[in-house]
């Protein structure tokens, strides 16, 4: 009984998720509500999601704004209790 709830509350979640992305997808698109094709709206999902893979090297060298260049790297800072630590 309590594995049945489980994947119950799950399924509803996902679905409130899936309908909450769709209608701010609509609403970007300056459609109202329900004029968004579902292909449409899964090609949106797919592009979201096909995003080149980025590797420890190659993050490194986003992060730094490419491999030739002489800018210097951003720091990055922390905030701990009332202090901000920037490295």
């Amino acid at each position: 009984m309590g594995l049945r709830k489980s994947l119950g509350i799950i399924a509803v979640c996902t679905q409130v998720v899936v309908v909450v992305d769709y209608n701010m997808q609509s609403q970007q698109a300056g459609l109202g509500p329900g004029e968004l094709s579902m292909k449409a709206y899964s090609a949106i999902v797919q592009a979201r999601y096909n995003t080149p893979t980025v590797t420890a090297s190659g993050l490194s060298a986003v992060q730094q704004g490419g491999q030739g260049s002489d800018a210097p790297p951003t720091p990055v800072c922390v905030r701990r209790g009332t202090s901000l630590n920037c490295q």
